[in-house]
């Protein structure tokens, strides 16, 4: 299928020249994002339940790092940090708030390089406006396929219209609460008729039940990282309906690509924004809380590969601009991954470092981690006996059900004291410990890699100026931590 402008093109120019000048035309980009999605949810990552055929048969022909972890594991945060190639205390989005004015993104980057830039959902997430100055908005969609197909399809026809390349950042708001089946609380309810009563759209997605079947509790495996109790099985079972969903509007998304005649000079790029909002996952630095393979696909790629090196999501924005041949601006604290591709050799992919700051809320409960493919060593600020950890992964059915279960079960017990206090400094050997329960930092035996893992991570927030920097070093002295879980300011009313 080809534009009125392509067919104009090849009868001025003849065939040969309109081969050239499409050859030399630059690539456009659909970038999807899911929202809250955990690793291993879908099947090409081994999930048994195989409820993403569409994204499965996707990651097939695309490069896939498998080991990614997010800059930070919140909404807002972690789309700021792979939007701008900057971690959170270098963009200055520490949490629910925009980066600094100023700071570059693929927006605006790629619109002073002449493409169209439209945004799908989620936009309130990436701000300040300057950063994200979008030729096209579209919100509603995140959970109704039909209609996210009708957007990317409508954002596709306006750059076609103009005659740009476009880069397009779709984002699909599955899995995110409320999952599906669940239902909306009354306070969730009371929210959206306000914002509806301001007429503002804000985030909230239009969301369609009845289009998958429901999943029953007995019918789905239960994280090894949670437990096995009664609500938390059910609404693991509402959460995997999520994830069919959204691999319906994923496809939604693929068909409109396809039907456009663009797929086969458009770079794909597919990743969840975290991991999933459960107990030690979204807004921790635990290991399902930060990563989220990437699957990447452009024209002439080469055969696909799978990567196990670890990276991070701030190496997105460099990697995709050495594939499109944009200059990259100064300051950004990711690497391109195309060096890995080619078979190069590329320092220091042995690790990663991931950061929560304030949470979605606004209260802040600093954490850092160093994390390898065999250990992990974690930096908590806010951590004390005293505390009492509190995010949006905590609400609804499984949190209560844990904290009810610990009440009879001293195991259990133990876990949710680990997520509600906290240690200050956590080591985990994750070869036999992958869900990391056991905190190692007093084990001898591991000396020499806690010692490691000490240096790497106090050289990375001296380097990035981290504002936790005093705070590790008091924890490194073994001193107390003078810290308050100090608040955002609220946002003005509009």
């Amino acid at each position: 299928m080809f534009s009125l402008r392509f067919v104009f093109t090849v009868v001025a120019l003849g065939l040969a020249g309109a081969t050239a000048a499409a050859a030399e035309r630059p690539l456009n980009v659909l970038f999807i994002t899911a929202d809250d999605m955990n690793a291993d949810s879908p099947g090409w990552m081994g999930n048994p339940l195989k409820l993403t055929p569409t994204l499965d048969r996707f990651a097939a022909t695309a490069h896939r790092f498998v080991n990614q972890h997010v800059a930070a594991p919140i909404c807002q945060p972690s789309r700021s940090a792979f939007m701008s190639g900057r971690v959170p205390h270098r963009n200055g989005a520490l949490g629910f708030e925009p980066m600094r004015e100023g700071t570059p993104s693929l927006v605006t980057v790629l619109r002073s390089a002449g493409y169209f830039a439209a945004g799908i959902n989620k936009l309130p997430h990436m701000m300040p406006e300057s950063s994200f100055p979008w030729d096209a908005k579209f919100m509603g969609s995140g959970k109704n396929p039909d209609l996210l197909g009708r957007h990317t399809r409508d954002a596709i026809a306006a750059a076609q219209k103009v005659q740009k390349p476009f880069f397009i950042n779709c984002n699909l708001t599955d899995p995110h609460r409320p999952f599906y089946g669940a239902g909306k609380s009354s306070a969730q309810k009371k929210k959206a008729a306000k914002k509806a009563d301001d007429g503002v759209n804000g985030d909230e997605p239009n969301e369609v039940e009845g289009v998958v079947v429901p999943l029953l509790p007995g019918e789905v495996p239960i994280p090894s990282f949670l437990e096995d109790v009664p609500n938390l099985r059910r609404e693991v079972a509402q959460y995997y309906g999520s994830i069919k969903r959204l691999d319906l509007s994923f496809a939604q998304v693929l068909q409109a690509l396809d039907d456009s005649g663009e797929a086969a000079r458009t770079v794909v790029i597919f990743l969840s924004d975290h991991g999933m909002s459960f107990p030690f996952a979204k807004a921790t630095v635990y290991f399902n809380g930060t990563r989220s393979p990437v699957c990447l696909r452009w024209p002439g790629m080469g055969a696909p590969q799978q990567r196990t090196e670890l990276v991070s999501s701030v190496d997105l924005m460099p990697t995709l601009l050495e594939v499109l041949r944009v200059p990259a601006p100064a300051g950004l604290d990711g690497r391109s991954w195309l060096p890995l591709l080619r078979g190069e050799p590329q320092a220091d992919r042995d690790h990663v470092f991931t950061h929560v700051n304030s949470v979605s809320s606004g209260i802040f409960f600093p954490q850092r981690c160093v994390r390898t493919a065999t250990h992990a060593l974690m930096f908590h600020a806010w951590a004390s006996p005293q505390a009492s950890f509190k995010v949006e992964a905590m609400n609804g059915l499984s949190y209560a059900a844990l904290a009810a279960a610990a009440r009879t079960d001293p195991r259990i017990e133990g876990r949710v004291d680990q997520l509600l206090h906290g240690n200050v400094l956590a080591f985990y050997d994750l070869t036999k410990d992958e869900s990391e329960r056991r905190n190692e930092i007093g084990n001898p035996a591991f000396a020499a890699e806690i010692a490691r893992l000490k240096a790497l991570l106090s050289g990375y927030m001296e380097r990035t100026n981290d504002p936790q920097l005093e705070n590790y070093r008091t924890a490194l002295a073994g001193q107390p931590i003078n810290f308050s879980a100090e608040r955002l300011p609220k946002k003005k009313k509009r």
